[in-house]
């Protein structure tokens, strides 16, 4: 056991879409006066970005009534901006507490909060992104949805192409994501994605629906990458201060990329996040640190890294998935890590080896 100090080369990962129950802000507000001002600042910030007409009081489910975030999870996006919101808090919290993040891994959906963690825009603005990016891919995604594999790629992609063979409809199902060496998530419209998932449970191949109602990562979504692009477009990019890393693009950002394109590309493009989690420990990073609820990316990262030390600093107050709309989904594969002491001068850091469980026994974090 290990322990993170100010001066580790900290490389945090930011999850996709949602978490499995409110992420626990109240515990981690907790740790002192200092980071519960920080997280009340947070809170308060993507607030302020959002239509109080159509969103919920985001301090009253995560900090003063949490009991209450479940039936508000029930609204589109909530489950979206609650895992934006603790991403941006853990960020925080860290760099409050003196440990200023080298890296920064988003997954999907975790792009945006990586950005802002790069500081490349404000904290409402990525909280206006969130809002916006799940009106449009409620409105552009439906009718299809996104699966888990117990598998790598090449085998993923033998259960689609039998599926196909037996008339799922050839293309219509995508590999989407690329979790983990042994952890792939598909997309696709509903039957012909239902149809992979069987193929893959008969063939021996641990499988199941994500908690995901739309489609993402697939090349039917041309078009809504363009219309949330024309609607972020005019959000001010700034100089970037972490080096982040995409798993869509396959290299670092730059100043002179096109970020809000960059965004807009997770839309459509694939996820390959063990090359981006290879390169950064390449790069330098000795410890990699769930940047939200729960600890998926983590486990990606112990899944893809030998020996690699991780820390999940915020747990799921619940584990089980929020109801309805919310776009939460299982880890590539649940395991075991130590929740560090954030706040404290010395958080701990865990270097176990992961401990497979079936991701349909035990929905918790988004990988996608």
């Amino acid at each position: 056991m290990g322990r993170l100090r100010p001066d580790a080369v900290c490389a945090l990962l930011f999850p996709g879409t949602g978490s499995a129950g409110a992420p626990d802000l109240v515990t981690l507000a907790a740790r002192g006066p200092g980071p519960a001002r920080v997280v009340g600042d947070v809170v308060d910030a993507v607030q302020e970005a959002l239509p109080r007409e159509r969103w919920p009081s985001l301090r009253r489910i995560l900090l003063e009534d949490p009991d209450t975030y479940r039936e508000a999870a029930r609204l589109p996006g909530v489950a979206q901006l609650a895992a934006y919101t603790a991403s941006v808090a853990v960020d925080r919290v860290l760099r409050a507490a003196g440990v200023m993040p080298r890296f920064a891994v988003g997954q999907s959906f975790g792009e945006i909060a990586a950005l802002v963690c790069a500081g490349a825009f404000s904290v409402t603005d990525g909280a206006r992104m969130a809002a916006d990016l799940v009106g449009v891919l409620a409105r552009r995604g439906g009718g299809g949805g996104m699966g888990l594999l117990e598998a790598d790629e090449a085998a993923t992609l033998k259960c689609i192409a039998r599926a196909e063979a037996e008339g799922a409809g050839a293309g219509r199902v995508v590999v989407a994501c690329l979790n983990a060496p042994s952890a792939t998530v598909v997309s696709g419209p509903d039957a012909e994605l239902d149809r992979v998932l069987a193929v893959a449970r008969e063939s021996g191949v641990r499988a199941a629906r994500l908690a995901v109602p739309y489609l993402s990562h697939h090349p039917a979504m041309a078009g809504a990458d363009d219309e949330w692009y024309a609607m972020i477009r005019p959000m001010r990019q700034r100089p970037l201060e972490v080096t982040v890393h995409s798993p869509v693009r396959g290299r670092v950002y730059g100043d002179d990329d096109d970020l809000h394109r960059a965004l807009a590309d997770c839309i459509v493009k694939p996820v390959r996040l063990p090359a981006t989690l290879r390169a950064v420990h390449r790069a330098g990073a000795t410890v990699f640190v769930e940047g939200g609820a729960g600890g998926a990316l983590c486990q990606c990262a112990r899944m893809t890294v030998r020996d690699v030390a991780t820390v999940t600093p915020l747990r799921d107050r619940r584990r089980t998935a929020p109801p309805g709309g919310a776009t939460a989904a299982p880890p590539p594969l649940a395991g075991r890590d130590a929740a560090s002491e954030v706040g404290k001068a010395s958080p701990e850091v865990s270097k176990s080896s992961p401990e497979v469980t079936a991701p349909d026994e035990e929905p918790s974090d988004v990988p996608s």
